[in-house]
C-alpha cells in the first residue's frame, strides 16, 4: 500500500469509476485516487476494493492498529462516513475542500444527495460530528462557548443555502442525525410596555411560597402573557415576579432576561414542565392553537451533553414542538434549534450484532 503524505494511493483501473460514481477521495496527479484512512475503510467494507497488503484480516487489523495510533478518532470517523455514504450520499471530507475548490468552511465534511456530485453543483448540507458524551457547555481556550460557536457555524452554513447537519455517535458506534437552525420565534401578543408594568405593580398583591406573587382580585388583567388566571385573580411565578419587580431597575437575572425577551417577541409563555423545559410558548392566546416552541432556561436545566440534547429534541418533536436553546450574543438573545430531520434524511450506520 502506497501513501502520499497522509493519503492512500489507489491506482487500480477501477479508480476513475469509483470517483465518477461515488465521489470518494480526490484524483491524484497521474493515474489513481487519493483516499483518507476512513475512506479506504469504507471502500474496503462497502465497495469491495482490495488494497495491496490488506488482503486478509490479520494484515487489515495490523494496519488499523497503526492508523489508530496516528488518528485516535479513526473508528468514529469511519462510522460517521459509513452512516452518510451507505444511503448513497456523496461526501467530501474537509481535507479535500481546497483540492476540489469548495471554498472555506469550518465543517468536517460536505454532503451531496445520491443524484448529486461535487463536480456538478453545490452540496446539500455541511456536517459536524460529536460523541454523545461531548459536553455542550464547554468553552475552548480563547474561543466562544460551544453552543454559541455552533450557532455561528449554523448561520454560516445556512447563508450558503445548505443544511447544517450534526451526526452524534455513541459508545456502540451507533449514529443519529440532527439538524441545526437559528429560530426567530415571534407572536401576536402585545409587548409589556412601561404603562402595563406600572399598572400591574400598582395592583393589590401578596407574596406566596417560592417568591411567587398572587393578585387576589383582578377585574381586568392588562396582558394575558403574564401570569396565569387562578381563583379569580392572577398568579406570577418567581421569574415573572422578578421581571415585574425589577423591570425599571435595569438589572435582572439571566432567566428573567430570557422571559422578558420572549414577551417582547409577542409570545405567550406558560410553564414547559410537562415537556421537560422551562417555558412553552404560544404565538397567540392559550387554547387558540398548540404551543410551537419549548424554551429551556440554561441557568437551571441542561442539556449538559449531546445525549441529553438529542433526547430533549426527540421528545419535543414527538409532541410537534420545536426545542430552542437561548444564547446571548452581541445583539441580544438568539435561539438555537436542534431538530430531528425528515424521515428520509436520518442518516444512521448499519446495525451490527
Amino acid at each position: 500500500m502506497e501513501y502520499r503524505e497522509t493519503r492512500i494511493l489507489y491506482d487500480d483501473s477501477s479508480y476513475s469509476r469509483l470517483w465518477e460514481k461515488s465521489a470518494i477521495g480526490i484524483l491524484a496527479d497521474g493515474p489513481g485516487l487519493l483516499l483518507t484512512d476512513s475512506e479506504a475503510i469504507f471502500c474496503r467494507e462497502h465497495r469491495g476494493v482490495q488494497f495491496n497488503g490488506l488482503n486478509d484480516q490479520r494484515s487489515y487489523s495490523t494496519w488499523l492498529t497503526e492508523r489508530i495510533e496516528v488518528n485516535q478518532n479513526l473508528l468514529l470517523e469511519s462510522a460517521i462516513l459509513e452512516a452518510l455514504r451507505v444511503p448513497g450520499n456523496k461526501v467530501v471530507l474537509s481535507e479535500n475542500f481546497d483540492s476540489l475548490n469548495l471554498g472555506k468552511s469550518r465543517s468536517w465534511a460536505m454532503r451531496w444527495s445520491s443524484d448529486g456530485h461535487p463536480k456538478r453543483g453545490a452540496p446539500a448540507s455541511e456536517i459536524l460530528w460529536f460523541e454523545s458524551k461531548d459536553l455542550l457547555n464547554g468553552k475552548p481556550e480563547g474561543g466562544e462557548s460551544m453552543l454559541k460557536d455552533l450557532l455561528h457555524w449554523c448561520v454560516e452554513v445556512e447563508e450558503m443555502g445548505r443544511i447544517p447537519e450534526v451526526l452524534i455517535i455513541d459508545e456502540e458506534q451507533s449514529v443519529v442525525t440532527y439538524r441545526l437552525s437559528e429560530s426567530n420565534p415571534t407572536g401576536e401578543m402585545d409587548k409589556p410596555s412601561n404603562e402595563i408594568i406600572d399598572e400591574i405593580t400598582e395592583m393589590e398583591k401578596t407574596r406566596i411560597g417560592g417568591n411567587q406573587i398572587f393578585f387576589p382580585s383582578v377585574s381586568k388583567w392588562p396582558l394575558d402573557s403574564i401570569g396565569i388566571p387562578l381563583h379569580g385573580g392572577r398568579k406570577l411565578d418567581h421569574i415573572e415576579a422578578e421581571v415585574i419587580e425589577s423591570y425599571f431597575e435595569g438589572e435582572i437575572s439571566i432567566s428573567a432576561s430570557i422571559l422578558l425577551d420572549l414577551w417582547m417577541r409577542g409570545l405567550n409563555t406558560r410553564s414547559g414542565f410537562k415537556y421537560g423545559s422551562t417555558w412553552r410558548c404560544y404565538s397567540g392566546g392559550v387554547g387558540d392553537a398548540h404551543a410551537p416552541w419549548l424554551v429551556v432556561d440554561p441557568t437551571s436545566e441542561g442539556p449538559e451533553n449531546w445525549a441529553e440534547a438529542c433526547l430533549s429534541s426527540r421528545l419535543a418533536s414527538g409532541v410537534n414542538k420545536h426545542w430552542l436553546y437561548p444564547i446571548m450574543d452581541t445583539a441580544g438573545w438568539r435561539y438555537l434549534q436542534i431538530s430531528r430531520p425528515p424521515s428520509d434524511s436520518r442518516w444512521s450506520n448499519p446495525r451490527r450484532i
